[in-house]
Formats: structure tokens, sequence, C-alpha cells
């Protein structure tokens, strides 16, 4: 491989702007890991535009493209490929990126279904390729604080972790206002990150999860402040869901986007001995500490290495610190911290609330994971072949 990683940038739209301002953030920090050669969009203009970022700071520009398959015929030399598509094309691009032979990073949630999902899992392991999903909420100093205090015991054994996340959004959101385009509404879209907090602070394994999901708002507005402009939407808005984690953890999942008027929400874990917030402001029995407090001592708990690993040369991008971590396994052939895997039970939960809501009936979280039960999902595979 080349001193630099060539990257290409595959899906040009919005996430891929925070994923170009990481690589700018990485670049203005001497973290000069990557070489982008190539754009590629359905949008030629939206590649284009993208390439014309990234020649900013790079100084070169990257090609640009229209087709993947083109791009991946043309540029034999790329060494890995990031993919920020809508969520329906996630396992047809990743699976032709990683059959080529190309190191995949590939935004949340990992794929649109469960058994596309798999797909793109079970192409990383034929090609003995790097898999990472874009997750990077808990890459954040206070994220790496919470966990820090939940495992040195500080609130004691976690008992329950209370998610809440409610008010009202009217504004219409493009393709993900669409279930064949994103999968489901937002406990999937931004709930992957949620399920992958769960995991990381709480340290183990969803095992059944009961929920109820709601569609109370099948519209949205173009201009959403007098209502004009209605656009119909096929995903839901509304969702209550309990999760049975293991160690006798419970998590109250609530999220809702159909709620006018006051809203509200929190995030706190709660254990035998006091509890925390997802900010780092922590109270027992005997003390109360804030995330700042709280931050300065996980920081001076630990040693240089550990602070280089998790925030490169002091950077505080969490994108960018994510795509350091892909740099760094594909360089020395490690694994990286969120790898398909994980992201893929982090994606099992989300769908084992969709489908426990189309059975009204709890669900065994590996089932999912197994894609013994696909209710909710089989619109979308079978719409796609799959």
């Amino acid at each position: 491989m080349a001193e630099k990683i060539r990257m290409a940038m595959l899906g040009c739209g919005g996430m891929s702007g925070a994923h170009t301002r990481g690589l700018k953030t990485l670049w203005e920090n001497d973290v000069k890991m990557f070489d982008v050669i190539a754009a590629c969009d359905i949008v030629e203009e939206r590649a284009a535009g993208r390439a014309k970022e990234v020649e900013g700071f790079q100084g070169t520009t990257p090609n640009v493209y229209t087709d993947v398959m083109e791009m991946l015929d043309k540029e034999p030399d790329l060494d890995a490929v990031d993919i920020c598509s809508l969520h329906s094309a996630h396992h047809t691009l990743a699976v032709a990126c990683l059959e080529a032979g190309k190191h995949v990073i590939i935004e949340k949630p990992l794929a649109i279904t469960m058994r596309t999902g798999r797909l793109i899992l079970d192409a990383a392991r034929r090609n003995n390729a790097t898999l990472a999903v874009a997750e990077n909420y808990r890459r954040s100093r206070s994220h790496r604080a919470v966990k820090w205090a939940v495992r040195r015991g500080m609130i004691g054994k976690p008992r329950i972790f209370f998610w809440q996340d409610v008010g009202e959004h009217l504004g219409t959101w493009g393709w993900r206002d669409s279930k064949a385009d994103a999968g489901a509404g937002w406990i999937l879209d931004g709930g992957v990150h949620f399920t992958d907090l769960f995991r990381y602070h709480l340290g183990t394994e969803a095992q059944e999860v009961f929920a109820m999901s709601k569609a109370y708002m099948p519209y949205r507005y173009e201009k959403p402040d007098t209502m004009e402009g209605r656009v119909d939407v096929t995903v839901e808005d509304t969702t209550f869901a309990i999760i049975k984690f293991e160690g006798d953890v419970i998590v109250q999942w609530t999220t809702c986007r159909a709620a006018p008027g006051r809203g509200f929400g929190g995030q706190v874990i709660h254990g035998s001995e006091g509890s925390i917030d997802m900010g780092g402001n922590l109270s027992t029995r005997k003390k109360t500490m804030n995330g700042e407090e709280l931050q300065k001592l996980f920081m001076e708990s630990i040693s240089e290495h550990e602070k280089e690993k998790l925030f490169p040369s002091g950077i505080a991008d969490t994108v960018a610190i994510e795509l350091k971590d892909f740099a760094d396994a594909i360089l020395n052939g490690n694994k990286p911290e969120v790898d398909g895997v994980e992201g893929f039970k982090d994606q099992a939960i989300c769908m084992a609330v969709f489908e426990s809501s189309c059975l009204n009936q709890p669900v065994i979280v590996s089932d999912i994971e197994n894609c013994k039960i696909e209710n909710y999902q089989k619109e979308i595979n079978d719409d796609l072949g799959v």
C-alpha cells in the first residue's frame, strides 16, 4: 500500500459533508493518512462539489464519477471507500466495493435491513477486507468519560437506562421520509446512534425487546411554519420500547416526533449507588459532580498513549476520529472500534423494536440478528430481491 490510503467518497450528499470536514480536520492537524482520489454520486454536481472541497485542503482534485462500477474500473489503485449514500443503497455499494478488494467505512446504519446487512458482512469476510461503521457519538470526550465512570463503579451496578426524546418535527426530510429509502423512521436513522451508546455504556448485549411504534403524522410540510406543502411520509414518528439487557439491566426508550406543545427529554443511567447522564453529570448518595469535572478526572486517569488513541492530536471532531480509527485498522491490520459486527448488533436492536411492534409481542434480539423474524422488513427485502 502507498504511504497514504487512496480513498474514494461514495455518495456525496449531506453526511458526506461531515466526512469531508473530518478529513480536513485531520489534514490541518498534520494527520495526513488519506489521499482522496475519487468522488462518486449519481448527481454529478454533488460529486464535483465534494471534489472541489477536498481540493481546498488536499491540494489535488479527486476524479469525479456518477457510477460506482466505472469508478472501481478506472481507479484500480483505490485502497478504500467511504460510503455516505441513502440506506437502501448501502448493501449494493458496499458489496461491490468489498468484492473489488477495497476496504470500506459506511455510514450508519450498516444496512436497510438485517438481511442486506448480512450481505455486507459476508462480502467483507470473503475478501478479508476492513469494514467499519461510521458510529461517531461514542467518540466524544463526554461519552468516553461516562463509560469510564460506569466501568469504575461510580454509580454502582447499572440497573435502568432511561432514554427519552419527545417533541414535534413538522418539516420534510427528503428520502428519510420514505420506508423504501430509509428502512424505517428516526428510531433507525438516529436511533442506531443511541443503541450503540446503550451497548457501549452498559457493556452488555440486548436480549429481548417489547415495543410499540406508531405513525401519528403520516405527513410533513415543506413549509412547517404555515403547514403548507403537505408531503406523505411512510415511516414512523413515535416509539415506546422496553429493552432487556444482560445483567438484569432495563433500557426504557421513548422517542416521539409527533408531540406538539411541551417537549421533554433526558438520558440517564441509574445504578445501585447513583446516576449519571449523557453529559457526565453524576449524582450519588454521597456526592455530585458535573460533566466538566468528570471529564477532567477521566483525562487525568488515562495515559498519553490512550489520549492519543482516543483523541488523536487532541482532535475533538468525532467524525475525524472515526476516520483516523479506520485508517489505523487498515494500516495495522487490526479491528476498527466499530466494525461491521458491532454495527450489525446496533441495528438489530432498532429492527427488534419494529418487529416487536409489528407482531405485538416481545422478540428475542438474536432472532433478529439471525433473520428469523422479518415481518416488518419483508416488504423491503422483497422489493430489493434479497
